[in-house]
């Protein structure tokens, strides 16, 4: 048994809690009521008709080990399943996946998946960022920058990508968030101020590099009678899928992301998707470094291996361009933890919604997201939206 999947509501914490994890205004617990409640008021559901929660976290990021601790604070009372997914920063997408999965088989009929904030209950970030890598072989010299200086640096030789093109997919990053009220940096920026922004890791800017944010998201996922019960209109989710690599990082090469080449090849010949560029009208792709962005444009087969550079002079992906890509400000501009992965996927079902507000892309109805994470991007994840099924 299969069965059609939608998107029914999006919700998330206050705007204000969108910020510095040091400054957060809202609690872990208050943003995860806020989020879920507005979710689930967007969604026109109760909490009585939630069949599971997928929680999605880091566990050391988030300090806790009892997800069963969060079913009082997430409002669904003592009997309902709550199902922890963890895949690295991949994890909020990897919870839309799990959700989608119980629904189309018929298990449950309306799931709540909730990104956490992920860092607010660690007294520094950077220390536990930093081990991530294997202990004995890697540890020394793959902390959290170098995860994004690596694969950034080697792009940029093989591509001929210059710091330039670099500064303009931050610029249209920045150009995004600035219209949006839950980006964290939230104003424009210009290529200039990005390349005169200081050196954290050859070749990122500290303007090129996403900082460490509160945040929290919800999506409610429904069955085809729910959705079409609920709201008029639903977003369906035509394909949705995953990849992983080993933890071990030594033989990789660093110059592009293969293992979401073959992911997005998958999932494009189930959807039936012969030329993303043409095809999609919106997508949001995980970027917390930004030469990631430009690596996957051609990994998602956006462009030929090499030739993201002409996309970003050409502004194909601004906001005015063939494929508005990250008209959210992306992870660049909001890093919340698990909800920056969550993000993805929410930001894209709100411009098939036509409730992105003054971030809309007009009249999008096909949208492409992806997360990334995990050591050195051992997992992706990838959704194809659809206004129609």
């Amino acid at each position: 048994m299969s069965r059609d999947v939608a998107v029914v509501g999006v919700g998330y914490s206050e705007p204000e809690s969108f910020t510095d994890y040091r400054l957060s205004t809202q609690t872990k617990e208050e943003q995860a009521f806020t989020a879920v409640s507005n979710a689930l008021e967007h969604a026109s559901v109760e909490a009585d008709d939630v069949d599971a929660t997928m929680f999605c976290t880091v566990d050391g990021f988030e300090g806790t080990f009892r997800v069963e601790r969060t079913l009082e604070v997430l409002g669904l009372g003592n009997d309902v399943p709550v199902l922890s997914v963890n895949t690295g920063g991949t994890a909020g997408g990897s919870g839309v996946k799990v959700a989608h999965e119980y629904i189309a088989s018929g298990k449950y009929d309306v799931a709540v998946v909730y990104g956490s904030p992920s860092f607010d209950s660690v007294v520094e970030a950077q220390p536990v960022m930093n081990t991530n890598a294997d202990p004995q072989f890697e540890r020394n010299f793959v902390t959290a920058i170098q995860m994004g200086a690596l694969p950034s640096s080697g792009y940029m030789e093989i591509s001929g990508a210059t710091e330039e093109d670099l500064a303009e997919v931050a610029a249209k990053n920045y150009r995004a968030a600035a219209r949006n009220p839950y980006a964290h940096r939230n104003e424009e920026r210009s290529v200039e101020e990005i390349l005169d922004s200081p050196m954290v890791c050859w070749p990122l800017r500290r303007a090129m590099t996403c900082p460490v944010s509160s945040g929290s998201a919800a999506m409610v996922v429904a069955s085809e009678d729910v959705a079409t019960e609920v709201r008029d209109n639903p977003v369906w989710i035509d394909e949705i899928d995953s990849t992983s690599n080993t933890f071990w990082t030594g033989y990789r090469t660093y110059d592009w992301f293969p293992k979401l080449k073959e992911l997005s090849d998958q999932v494009y010949e189930n959807a039936d998707i012969d030329d993303p560029l043409e095809e999609f009208d919106v997508a949001e792709t995980f970027n917390p470094y930004i030469p990631f962005e430009m690596m996957e444009y051609e990994a998602l087969g956006l462009c030929e291996k090499g030739e993201a550079k002409h996309l970003v002079r050409d502004g194909v992906t601004d906001a005015d361009g063939d494929l508005p890509v990250n008209m959210s400000g992306g992870t660049l501009c909001t890093n919340s933890g698990i909800c920056a992965s969550l993000s993805r996927h929410s930001e894209v079902v709100l411009q098939l919604m036509g409730e992105a507000g003054d971030r809309q892309v007009e009249g999008a109805e096909k949208g492409l997201s992806h997360s990334w994470g995990a050591n050195l991007g051992q997992f992706h994840q990838m959704a194809i939206f659809s206004t129609e099924r």
